[in-house]
C-alpha cells in the first residue's frame, strides 16, 4: 500500500474535521446550503492533505503535538467568525487586530452575549477536539512518513487544487460566480458564501502579509472602457427623475427678490492635466491612476452650487442611526430636520467591515474602504478634500469632538490628519458620564458650543456615541436615563431602549439648535447628519419590530435619512434619487462653494443631474433603473424599463474599478502625486 493505514486515518481526519466545520458554519450563518457548497468540501480537500502532511513528518510526540494545534487552531478561527458575525455582522479580518484590545473593551458584553447566544454552535464547532481525543485513544497513530510517501502527499494536495480550481467554472464565470470571487472580485460577504470560510480567511491573510508595491489595477483598457461608457450611458438618458424637486432659485432660498443670474453648469473639475501627469510619471500604478481620473466623466455644476457659501457647516455622524428612530413625540427635533430642509427619501448607509470608523471614512473622504482600518491607513496621507482641509484653506479653523476615548480607531492621529482640531474624551472634552458607557451626545455639545459659536465662520465635525449598542436598559447607560420617557411606548424592551438611547441625540440636536438661535447664527449654518451604519448590533427581528413591519434584508435595510437642514430654507427641497453616504462629501463641497474635483471622488453630488449609483460593500447596486443583488446575481426593475445584460455588466465593471481605484489612492497616497504642493 503506497500510503500507509495510519497516514490514511490522519488524512480522513483532517479532511472530515474542515469539512465537517465548514458546513456548520455555513448553516449557523447563513441558515442556508446550496449547489455552491462544493467548493467549501473541495478546497477543503488539498488543505486536509497539507495538514496531514505537517502532522506526520517529525517524530510521533511532535506529530501529536502538531495535530492538537491544528485542530485548536482551524476549531478558534472558525468559533471567532461565528462570534463576529453575529456581533457585527461581518467576517472577522486578520487586519483588524491591531484594534483588537479597544474592539474587545468597547463591546466585551456584547461578545458575551453572542457566545451565550450561540453556546449550541460553539460546541458543535468544537467537536473536533474531543473527536481527535477519542481517535488518538483508539486508532490514530503518530508514525513518521518519509520520502515517497511524503511526496504522494504534497501531489495529491497540488492536484485536488487544481482540481477545485477547474470546478470553478461549474457556475461560468459571470460577476460573482465562484470563478470570479477566487480570480478577480473578492468580497469577503460572498466569498465566505460561496468559497468557505478556509478560501476566504487565506484571502484574508494573503491580503495581510502582501506588499503593497504588489497591487495592479485592472487593466487600463478595461478601466477607460467602462467609464466611456458611464458617460455614454449618462449623456443618453433622461434626466427627467434625477433634478431635486422642487426647484427654487438661490433666491427663493435665501428671501432675496434681486434678479435671477445664469446658472453656471460647468464641469466641477480643478485644472488637472491628467494625460500630463501620465507621461511624466514611472510608477506603473501611478500612470494608471492619472489615465483613469482622465477618462472619468466630472459632474456637473448647478442651480445649488455656491448656496451655502460663507454659511458655517456643523457635520454629525450619529452613531447606530436609522429612520424607524424618528419619532414625532420622542424625538422632536430629528422629525423636525428629517421633514425640512433638504429631504433624500432614497438615502442608503451601506454597512463596511470596520463598522464606525468605515463609516467616517466614507462620509468624510467619499472613498470606498478596502478591507478594514482603511481610516487609519490614511492617517498619513493626503487628503485635500475633507471638509476640515477645505475649511482650513479659506482660513476657518475646523473642529472635531467626539464623546468616547480620543485614542479610539487611534482618531488622535486620523482626524487631525482630516484637518481638524480634535478633541474627545481623554485629550480635553471633559464630560460627566465620561466613565458610563455610552456617554451623552448631549453633554458633549454643551461642554462644546462656546469653544466656536462667536466665530466669524465655523466648521464643527461631531461623532455621537449615545447610540451605540448594547440596545438593553442596563447595556447603554442613555437608554437607562431616558428609560421613563419611553415607557408609554407598545414595544418590546430592546426596542424602546433603542428609541430611549437615540433620544440623548434628540436632546443634544434640540440643545445645539437653540445655542446656534441664541447667538443669532442658525439661519447661517448648515447641519449635516448622517449615520456610521444601521444598528447591526440587533437581529433583524428587532428592527422589523421597530419598524412595524418586515424589512427587506437586502437593501431596504440600509436604507436611512441623510439630515441637510438650515432654518432659513422656507421650503423644503425633495429629491428621489438614489444616493448614499458615499455621496455626502461632494454634495457639501459644490454646495459651499469649495474647490474640489469631481472626478477625483467615488461618491458624486446628488444634486446634480448625474446618473445615480448606490454601492454596498458586497458590491450590490442601485441606480436608478435597477436594484442589482450581487449574490443572488438578479435585478430589480425600478421602472417599466427593460435592462440589458450588458448593463449590469457595465455597472460591475465600474463599481470593480471604483473599489480598485479606491484602494490605490489609499494604497499610494495618490492624492499626493496630484498635489505634490500641498
Amino acid at each position: 500500500m503506497i500510503i500507509k493505514q495510519h497516514t490514511q486515518k490522519v488524512i480522513l481526519y483532517f479532511i472530515g474535521c474542515i469539512i465537517y466545520l465548514e458546513i456548520v458554519l455555513h448553516l449557523l450563518v447563513f441558515k442556508e446550503i446550496d449547489g455552491k457548497i462544493i467548493y467549501p468540501i473541495l478546497f477543503a480537500i488539498p488543505l486536509g492533505l497539507v495538514f496531514a502532511l505537517l502532522s506526520s513528518a517529525f517524530e510521533p510526540k511532535v506529530n501529536k503535538i502538531i495535530m492538537w494545534i491544528i485542530t485548536s487552531i482551524i476549531c478558534l478561527l472558525f468559533s471567532v467568525q461565528l462570534i463576529y458575525y453575529h456581533v457585527f455582522k461581518v467576517f472577522f479580518s486578520f487586519q483588524t487586530i491591531g484594534m483588537a484590545w479597544d474592539a474587545f473593551s468597547n463591546f466585551n458584553k456584547d461578545i458575551y452575549a453572542a457566545i451565550k447566544d450561540n453556546i449550541l454552535g460553539l460546541l458543535l464547532v468544537f467537536m473536533p477536539l474531543p473527536m481527535l481525543y477519542h481517535l488518538m485513544k483508539e486508532t490514530l497513530s503518530y508514525e513518521t512518513i518519509q520520502g515517497k510517501e511524503q511526496g504522494i502527499l504534497f501531489a495529491g494536495a497540488l492536484v485536488s487544487h487544481i482540481i477545485a480550481l477547474l470546478a470553478l467554472f461549474i457556475f461560468g464565470t459571470g460577476a460573482f460566480s465562484p470563478y470570479d470571487l477566487y480570480h478577480n472580485n473578492r468580497v469577503p460577504e460572498l466569498s465566505g458564501k460561496q468559497l468557505g470560510m478556509v478560501t476566504m480567511i487565506r484571502f484574508d491573510l494573503s491580503n495581510l502579509l502582501s506588499r503593497d508595491d504588489e497591487l495592479e489595477l485592472t487593466d487600463i483598457s478595461v478601466m477607460q472602457q467602462a467609464s466611456k461608457e458611464e458617460s455614454s450611458s449618462k449623456e443618453n438618458t433622461s434626466k427627467s427623475n434625477k433634478v431635486a424637486s422642487p426647484t427654487p432659485s438661490h433666491e427663493t432660498i435665501n428671501n432675496s427678490t434681486a434678479t435671477p443670474i445664469p446658472i453656471d453648469r460647468s464641469p466641477n473639475i480643478m485644472d488637472i492635466d491628467f494625460k500630463a501627469l501620465a507621461s511624466q510619471e514611472a510608477n506603473e500604478t501611478i500612470r494608471t491612476l492619472h489615465k483613469y481620473f482622465d477618462s472619468v466623466q466630472p459632474t456637473n455644476k448647478n442651480e445649488y452650487t455656491g448656496m451655502f457659501k460663507g454659511y458655517n457647516l456643523i457635520m454629525i455622524v450619529a452613531e447606530g442611526f436609522s429612520p424607524y428612530a424618528v419619532h414625532k413625540e420622542k424625538t422632536p427635533t430629528l422629525y423636525k430636520l428629517v421633514n425640512e430642509g433638504f429631504v433624500f427619501r432614497n438615502f442608503y448607509t451601506a454597512l463596511w467591515q470596520t463598522s464606525t470608523s468605515d463609516g467616517e471614512f466614507v462620509a468624510l473622504n467619499s472613498l470606498i474602504p478596502i478591507g478594514t482600518r482603511s481610516m487609519y491607513r490614511t492617517r498619513n496621507n493626503l487628503l485635500p478634500f475633507s471638509l476640515g482641509h477645505q475649511f482650513n484653506r479659506i482660513g476657518v479653523e475646523s473642529k472635531a469632538y467626539h464623546n468616547h476615548t480620543y485614542t479610539y480607531y487611534q482618531r488622535d492621529k486620523t482626524h487631525p490628519n482630516l484637518g481638524y482640531k480634535f478633541k474627545a474624551i481623554g485629550n480635553g472634552l471633559v464630560l460627566e458620564t465620561a466613565n458610563v458607557w455610552p456617554a451623552s451626545d448631549l453633554e458633549m455639545i454643551n461642554a462644546t458650543v462656546d469653544e466656536y459659536i462667536r466665530e466669524e465662520q465655523f466648521h464643527v465635525y461631531y461623532l455621537t456615541v449615545s447610540g451605540h449598542m448594547n440596545y438593553t436598559f442596563t447595556g447603554n447607560s442613555m437608554s437607562y436615563r431616558n428609560k421613563d420617557e419611553v415607557a408609554d411606548l407598545p414595544y418590546s424592551s430592546d426596542v424602546r431602549a433603542y428609541i430611549a438611547c437615540q433620544m440623548e441625540l434628540d436632546k443634544a440636536l434640540e440643545a445645539l439648535i437653540k445655542k446656534l438661535q441664541e447667538a443669532g447664527v442658525a439661519d447661517k449654518t448648515v447641519i449635516a447628519l448622517s449615520a456610521d451604519h444601521y444598528p447591526y448590533g440587533w437581529e433583524k427581528e428587532k428592527l422589523d419590530e421597530l419598524a412595524a413591519y418586515t424589512i427587506e434584508p437586502n437593501f431596504e435595510i440600509y436604507k436611512n435619512h441623510f439630515i441637510l437642514w438650515n432654518s432659513s430654507m422656507k421650503n423644503k427641497i425633495v429629491v428621489d434619487k438614489p444616493a448614499s453616504s458615499m455621496d455626502i462629501l461632494p454634495t457639501l463641497l459644490n454646495l459651499f462653494g469649495l474647490k474640489y474635483d469631481s472626478r477625483l471622488l467615488m461618491g458624486q453630488d446628488i444634486l446634480s443631474n448625474s446618473d445615480p449609483l448606490v454601492i454596498f460593500s458586497n458590491r450590490s447596486f442601485i441606480t436608478d433603473k435597477v436594484m442589482y443583488n450581487s449574490e443572488t446575481g438578479k435585478a430589480i426593475l425600478l421602472t417599466g424599463e427593460e435592462v440589458s445584460d450588458e448593463y449590469i455588466d457595465l455597472y460591475n465593471k465600474i463599481i470593480k474599478n471604483k473599489f480598485d481605484v479606491s484602494e490605490s489612492i489609499v494604497k499610494y497616497d495618490y492624492y499626493r502625486y496630484v498635489f505634490p504642493e500641498y
